[in-house]
């Protein structure tokens, strides 16, 4: 009887031994599978997509998703808004998040991947209109749609008084109404959001209009990681796995899913 106690003294301290030092370990173990991807709680397709039940899928979880399940890796997507999911991305309650590296104001505070596509700002306009960007002068006392509170560094200061006439309206579908109807001689558009609205929308007709080849400004979207956890041997794993997605095509057709 006496052994038989000691025998059960001697499981109950290991089953507690074990429960009390390998709980750390295992939440350490899960939170190191894991990657929670902040994005905005707004429609941005094509790089996020909308279900019914709110924002789902789309470029930016789909291309992070692929080289994660390469590397072991699972996705949390968090949808937030801008400022609260920037607040909580430098305290490390966030792990990453998706821009392209020119648009941040201390790029240097995160771990940035190798850009996975370029986000190309293009010049629309009515198919038989013979405006021709070739420098923001060229733009000069014609009315050009622009989204509300975007900022285009190229042409920021040319929009004024005898210069470009910028006409602000709240959605990018906004601009190609007011395009369609001539009630503006082009818009600043951006090249992918606008492939996939006039692939969803045929109302659009998509031949009505004329999109400049070369963008006026681009910039390459990049995966940016907080500082606050070790993600840099991470970050350089994924910039090996994002060549071999390049290599292979499924970069490039998942792109051009969305088009």
């Amino acid at each position: 009887m006496k052994g038989l106690l000691h025998y059960v003294k001697f499981i109950t301290l290991s089953l507690f031994l074990t429960a009390t030092f390998m709980t750390p370990f295992a939440t350490l173990a899960a939170e190191k599978d894991t990657i929670t991807l902040f994005l905005p709680n707004t429609d941005w397709p094509p790089y996020l997509l909308h279900t019914d039940n709110g924002p789902r899928g789309g470029l930016f979880v789909e291309v992070l998703e692929e080289a994660a399940k390469l590397l072991g890796y699972e996705i949390s997507v968090k949808f937030l808004p801008d400022k609260r999911g920037w607040m909580l991305l430098d305290a490390g309650e966030i792990d990453a998040h998706v821009k392209a590296k020119e648009w941040v104001l201390n790029p240097d505070k995160y771990y940035w991947t190798d850009s996975f596509m370029l986000s190309e700002d293009v010049l629309l306009y009515p198919r038989e209109s013979q405006l021709q960007y070739t420098s923001p002068e060229a733009l000069y006392g014609k009315q050009i749609a622009a989204v509300t509170n975007f900022v285009y560094p190229a042409l920021e200061p040319h929009f004024g008084p005898e210069k470009i006439i910028r006409v602000d309206v709240p959605y990018p579908c906004t601009m190609l109404d007011l395009l369609d109807c001539h009630r503006v001689d082009a818009a600043i558009v951006n090249r992918a959001e606008t492939q996939w609205l006039m692939r969803v929308r045929p109302d659009l007709r998509l031949e009505r209009f004329r999109m400049d080849e070369t963008p006026f400004e681009s910039a390459g979207y990049r995966y940016l990681f907080t500082r606050k956890k070790d993600w840099e041997p991470f970050v350089q794993d994924f910039n090996d796995a994002l060549k071999k997605m390049k290599q292979d095509g499924w970069l490039k057709a998942l792109i051009n899913k969305y088009r």
